[in-house]
């Protein structure tokens, strides 16, 4: 029995090996109707090939399409707002169908202010005062896309300006009297005077000098008048009247571009002397005068030499009175004063 077994085992295993070998050694064949007993191998699948660059093609860049003398845009600014207006392919056949094959299709000139852009046969000319060239570029941009592919930014809003930057802080210009102008002046001009009062009319001729000092709107003055005699009758005698006032005050003054206005507020005195011309007793008596004085004038801006001149009024309020022998007190000298003055300014200092 076990003799019998030992090659039945051993019979069973060459079997197997010979049909593994065989199985190895044969090609392997597709299952078929006729032998459907071999299995069927998947087919391996198939690589796509490549697509292959049109000959002469070259990739577009802000160089190959914009062109012309400008740093403000500069090209490759303006391809950055380009390519965010238009989808990247689009733009690119659009340029490639505009150019056909020349180049540049975009040209921008710098003009300073203004600046001019030409994009497929279109010219357009902007201006921008601050030369911000961020802002340029988009505008350009924007035009140059409507230009090559109106119907992409048919919807799209235009850019907004830029924006305003604060206005500068204005500084006031110096006011005039800081400026260059002479710090003291003397004013010599002719004067002609005239009094008026219940008892006695008189009028004079004389010159004037006048010193003010100061390039603020304050300053310090003070004036002497020499005014010639004069006849004159009060009180129906004939007297020969004689008057020197002199003044002191305060002068404000508002200067001009060209023009310096001024007026002046002060107390005033005046020696007078006065005598009979047709009395037995021809004897001179001088008196004193105490007034307010009131004045205004003009005269050029900041000039060494300027022509002035000026208006001036004095009140009286206790006019002397006027005595002759024999006859006693005739009557008093003028309440009010009134002249005017006109001549020459000299700057110093």
């Amino acid at each position: 029995m076990v003799r019998e077994a030992l090659p039945r085992g051993v019979g069973l295993t060459a079997a197997v090996m010979l049909a593994l070998t065989s199985g190895l050694a044969s090609p392997v064949r597709a299952a078929s109707p006729d032998n459907p007993t071999l299995p069927t191998l998947p087919t391996p699948p198939t690589l796509p090939t490549p697509p292959t660059p049109p000959t002469g093609s070259v990739p577009l860049d802000a160089w190959s399409v914009i062109g012309g003398p400008s740093s403000c845009p500069r090209p490759d600014a303006v391809w950055r707002e380009l390519v965010t207006l238009v989808p990247p392919e689009r733009l690119e056949a659009r340029l490639r169908t505009a150019t056909r094959g020349k180049a540049p299709l975009v040209e921008i000139v710098d003009l300073g202010v203004p600046y001019r852009i030409l994009a497929a046969g279109q010219v357009r000319e902007y201006r921008d005062d601050s030369r911000d060239c961020a802002y340029r570029a988009r505008i350009a941009a924007v035009f140059v896309a409507l230009a090559i592919d109106p119907a992409q930014l048919a919807m799209l809003p235009a850019p907004a300006p830029p924006a305003t930057p604060p206005p500068l802080p204005q500084t006031a210009p110096p006011p005039f009297d800081d400026l260059q102008s002479p710090r003291a002046r003397l004013d010599l001009g002719a004067t002609v005077v005239g009094g008026l009062g219940p008892e006695d009319h008189v009028g004079q001729v004389g010159a004037e000098l006048r010193w003010s000092a100061g390039r603020h709107r304050f300053g310090p003055e003070a004036g002497v008048t020499a005014l010639l005699p004069v006849d004159n009758t009060v009180g129906g005698v004939r007297l020969r009247q004689w008057r020197l006032p002199i003044d002191a005050g305060l002068r404000a003054r508002s200067a001009g571009p060209r023009f310096e206005r001024y007026g002046e507020l002060g107390v005033s005195a005046a020696l007078l002397s006065e005598r009979a011309l047709d009395l037995a007793t021809s004897r001179s008596q001088t008196g004193i005068e105490i007034g307010l004085r009131l004045a205004v004038g003009v005269h050029a801006s900041h000039a060494r030499f300027a022509p002035f001149a000026a208006l001036s009024g004095e009140l009286v309020p206790a006019p002397p009175a006027i005595f002759a022998l024999p006859a006693g007190t005739v009557g008093h000298t003028p309440l009010f004063w009134i002249g005017a003055t006109a001549g020459l300014s000299l700057g110093f200092l």
